[in-house]
């Protein structure tokens, strides 16, 4: 049973590896998230020593404002990320990127080879890749060189992305459905025919299959990039972001934001009943309904008949 996904962005999810969803966010949330980022920004320009034409990111970026936090079970986005991945799910990162213009000192190598000089200077995510499968991990989990379907996420356009080369995301389309290996042996040189500029307006967001390979193009325009990505993967997963989110923010949470803050329901031992001689992580098979209530809010609820 589908509780959001139409037929065609099931086929587009499967084929492509992402859908579009344009025109997602109303005005006021668009306007609340930007008014965020702004406060954010004051506070690491002031704790790294940044001025204000550097680029910063920020990871679990749900902890430093409510409007990022609100982001994670949005009621239009965590239907349809359910849809996709299931309901046996945690956040695994909330990662905010804000990257003003290039400076004039500073220029790009081809889409997606990380061969210019941003490279050079740190600029992150700007060489084609499937996440998880880095140089660094190339030994993560492979279903015959096959990354296995493990974590989505929802790419947040927070600024207008609507002209090229204004630090769009790149994809290529189907490449979830390819060994990371390919890309490697082709020296990330991926034929232009098969890349995709995503080119968005401000409050468009996109979900997609992290084994997708893409990319992050330049920003030569005149206005900064704004982002957010928010990821989603199995509980039984280690979050990239957080051993444990901090316990006061767990408290004032709804059961599904607790289930997608990693926690367990209240007094719950999380290695099980009998944890001295037989030891079980509820992360892995929970034993409590109280543990995973979106598995019930997916056998009983429409999403519009929720609160979340």
């Amino acid at each position: 049973m589908s509780l959001a996904m139409t037929e065609q962005q099931k086929y587009d999810f499967e084929t492509k590896g992402f859908i579009i969803l344009e025109n997602f966010f109303t005005q006021n949330e668009l306007d609340r998230l930007l008014s965020a980022i702004d406060k954010v920004g004051n506070k690491i320009r002031k704790a790294k020593g940044l001025g204000p034409d550097d680029p910063f990111a920020i990871r679990n970026a749900l902890a430093h404002d409510e409007a990022f936090l609100d982001l994670i079970d949005h009621p239009k986005m965590l239907p349809l990320v359910v849809d996709a991945i299931g309901w046996n799910i945690q956040i695994r990162t909330t990662h905010l990127d804000y990257r003003p213009p290039y400076p004039n000192n500073v220029t790009p190598g081809e889409i997606g080879t990380g061969t210019g000089e941003d490279n050079k200077s740190g600029y992150r995510n700007i060489t084609w890749h499937p996440d998880l499968a880095d140089d660094h991990l190339l030994e993560a989990p492979s279903l015959d060189g096959l990354l296995p379907f493990m974590e989505i996420k929802a790419f947040y356009v927070l600024s207008d992305l609507t002209q090229s080369n204004s630090g769009n995301l790149w994809m290529v389309p189907g490449s979830h459905k390819r060994k990371p290996q390919e890309l490697r042996d082709i020296d990330n040189n991926v034929n232009d025919s098969e890349a995709v500029e995503l080119k968005l307006p401000a409050g468009s967001a996109v979900l997609w299959r992290t084994a997708t390979w893409h990319c992050v193009g330049p920003n030569l325009s005149n206005k900064t990039r704004k982002i957010m990505h928010v990821g989603y993967h199995y509980r039984w997963l280690r979050p990239t972001d957080y051993s444990q989110q901090d316990p006061e923010l767990i408290s004032r949470s709804s059961p599904i934001r607790r289930q997608l803050l990693g926690a367990l329901a209240t007094n719950n031992n999380p290695m099980g009943d009998d944890p001295e001689f037989h030891p079980s992580s509820q992360h892995w098979i929970t034993q409590d309904e109280e543990d995973v209530p979106l598995r019930s809010w997916v056998k009983t609820s429409a999403p519009s008949k929720v609160n979340l």
